[in-house]
């Protein structure tokens, strides 16, 4: 058995998988990360000393967290959880717990899962998305995940789509990124502009119109739906378009939980990227879904681990 843990920005998510990589035990919880550092470093620490207890012939735990994670398992920098800048979260767990511990990039995770067993285990290149709180990528070149030299390879969602916004005097870095326009929150921000156009869409009835109703609205051919995800699919295949260009990529997979938002929103990016992506790529671009959606995160951790502890097996032999 082989544990794995996903961080998210909204949610925290723990599973066991066997030595097939099936999945036979997840609980999700709320992250919480605005209660703070320590608080989500307790629930980490509190939810691992429960599972062990369970599952006692766990040999390793893997982790996938949002951001930029060096070889020794310091998250440099987690835009989505505040605090998280320099944070040794590979030295806490290791001072904590016995097994062997590998924590990664969380897109990097949820890439491993589909290349090893789910929509990409046939192919040798593919650009790796995962849609939810914030937006990650992973690029698998040769059946291996490029993680650069300082392990920051893959963030699509810092892709800058828009020149032209006002510099962010707190995170410039951030300032017309991709992930400022398809971000979870920033999508039911702009829902919530573009329904005041429109009086009888069916998404004034919720809270707030977030992605999963923008979703259910379109089913319904709500016209302010089309409308938002026509637009958010434009701006998710100009990002895609500049990926994929510069590293030549075909197939994109798509993961996260927006991954299950109604089709017009990936049939709108494809149709961007067939006619913005050079055009040896556009004629053969294709956009997947992942095949593990919601449990990729926790899967791939999983299966990171697994592969770091046969690793260190190997090297004792």
């Amino acid at each position: 058995m082989y544990i794995g843990l996903d961080i998210g920005g909204t949610n925290f998510k723990i599973g066991v998988i066997d030595e097939t990589g099936k999945l036979v035990h997840q609980y999700t919880a709320a992250t919480n990360a605005h209660k703070g550092l320590d608080y989500v470093l307790n629930l980490i620490k509190r939810m691992l000393t429960i599972t062990l207890n369970k599952f006692k012939n766990a040999k390793s735990i893997g982790v996938g967290i949002p951001g930029i994670v060096d070889e020794e398992g310091t998250v440099k920098i987690s835009p989505n959880l505040p605090e998280w800048y320099d944070i040794s979260l590979g030295k806490f767990l290791r001072n904590q717990f016995s097994l062997p511990i590998e924590i990664d990039n969380d897109a990097n995770a949820a890439a491993a899962a589909e290349m090893l067993l789910g929509a990409g285990k046939n192919e040798t290149h593919f650009l790796y998305v995962t849609l939810g709180t914030g937006v990650g990528g992973a690029i698998v070149y040769d059946r291996k995940i490029l993680r650069g030299k300082y392990r920051g390879a893959g963030e699509i969602g810092h892709v800058i789509i828009d020149a032209h916004e006002s510099v962010n005097s707190k995170m410039p870095f951030r300032t017309g990124i991709l992930e400022e326009y398809v971000g979870r929150n920033q999508i039911t921000a702009f829902a919530a502009r573009v329904i005041k156009n429109y009086p009888d869409s069916i998404l004034h009835k919720y809270d707030r119109p977030d992605p999963y109703f923008v979703s259910e609205a379109s089913a319904q051919n709500d016209e302010a739906a089309i409308e938002i995800f026509t637009t958010i699919g434009e701006y998710l295949g100009l990002g895609l378009v500049s990926a994929m260009n510069l590293l030549d990529m075909r197939v994109v997979i798509i993961g996260g939980g927006i991954s299950l938002a109604h089709p017009i929103l990936f049939d709108v990016a494809l149709k961007t990227i067939k006619e913005r992506a050079i055009p040896t790529i556009a004629e053969q671009a294709e956009i997947r879904r992942a095949e593990f959606t919601k449990d990729a995160g926790i899967i791939g951790a999983a299966l990171l681990g697994k592969y770091y502890y046969l690793q260190q097996v190997k090297q004792n032999q």
